[in-house]
């Protein structure tokens, strides 16, 4: 293996590690407070943007339909995201950094929904 093979394979392999690993707790307050994430909710088949405010106030807009919803996010002094709905209990469990961008939401070792994107501040339609 040549150099620059030997440095690609290496570089794959370091960042292949850091790719699945979950995220802390400080790690998902500083991804999610004060942002909205575009997410896949596997759960729901549907696309939603879910607002994080930083006070643990949390709203969500169906993009197919418009629907909305109000709820509260907080983070579990071991780490766990937790969100609860209007309508709904609340769920936890825990985010995964992809490696690419992208955090998958799991509970219970089954894949809830994908984050495909965090834009800052509040981008759900008034």
């Amino acid at each position: 293996m040549n150099n620059y093979s030997s440095m690609v394979f290496l570089l794959v392999l370091s960042t292949s590690t850091l790719a699945g690993a979950p995220l802390g707790g400080e790690q998902i307050k500083q991804l999610a407070s004060g942002n909205t994430v575009s997410l896949h909710s596997l759960a729901k088949g549907a696309d939603f943007k879910n607002y994080y405010a930083a006070d643990g106030t949390a709203a969500s807009f169906e993009e197919s339909n418009g629907k909305k919803n109000k709820g509260a996010w907080r983070v579990t002094d071991s780490g766990e995201w937790c969100v609860h709905w209007r309508g709904a209990t609340e769920r936890c469990g825990q985010i995964i950094d992809n490696g690419d961008g992208t955090y998958n939401r799991m509970e219970d070792g089954n894949l809830r929904s994908v984050w495909k994107m965090i834009h800052p501040g509040n981008t759900i339609p008034e």
